[in-house]
């Protein structure tokens, strides 16, 4: 399966109650018509920052051919043309699901890690060096209840080269651990070395299917 991750800011004149209430009431029901469509969840911004993003739409289809069949349907041109219609910044990008950990249990509440590789780096480096080396500093993180990387591991070059999903049980704890010594030092003495931009996101998913 391929997902696709859709990172949205809302635009100018929109705070962030109105923009979360459009996403959830009225853009939900057109995602969920795309055609090919199996799984799609929208995560928004847990804590009320006012971030790069405002929250991130994840899709899921059986391969690159159903998400592009997908978007150039008219369903998926009528959601698209809704998202450029009340955002003010869009990057999608497709990656590689890479799972690690999973409870089981539920976990609603996340840290997405947005990363673009060193300019150093060619992807295949970058792959390496996070499925080789850092996700075991990760799988040390206490009380995590799911953690994934997704990469960009082809297609065309962007913003993103990949992301790292931490779920836990609620935002407390969320917060808790991921403000802890240990997981700052795995991010300031190896995540930043290996990165030219890293955006970091508390966000609470609201599954749609």
């Amino acid at each position: 399966m391929r997902k696709t991750m859709s990172f949205l800011k809302r635009r100018a004149d929109m705070s962030q109650p109105e923009f979360f209430d459009w996403w959830l009431s009225e853009h939900r029901p057109l995602g969920s018509k795309i055609p090919g469509l199996r799984h799609y969840t929208i995560s928004l911004v847990a804590d009320g920052a006012d971030a790069e993003y405002d929250g991130v739409a994840e899709l899921w289809f059986d391969d690159t051919a159903s998400a592009q069949a997908g978007y150039a349907s008219p369903e998926g041109q009528a959601a698209r043309a809704s998202g450029q219609a009340h955002t003010s910044r869009r990057d999608s990008v497709e990656l590689v699901e890479h799972k690690f950990i999973d409870t089981g249990e539920p976990a609603p509440f996340k840290m997405i890690s947005i990363l673009k590789r060193a300019a150093h780096m060619t992807r295949p480096e970058f792959k390496s060096w996070w499925l080789d080396s850092h996700v075991a500093m990760v799988l040390e993180f206490p009380e995590l209840r799911h953690y994934q990387v997704v990469l960009a591991e082809d297609g065309p070059d962007g913003a993103i080269d990949g992301c790292a999903e931490l779920s836990f049980k609620d935002l407390e704890t969320l917060k808790r651990v991921t403000s802890s010594e240990q997981v700052r030092s795995v991010q300031q003495n190896d995540s930043v070395s290996h990165a030219s931009s890293i955006i970091r996101m508390y966000v609470e998913k609201h599954p749609v299917f």
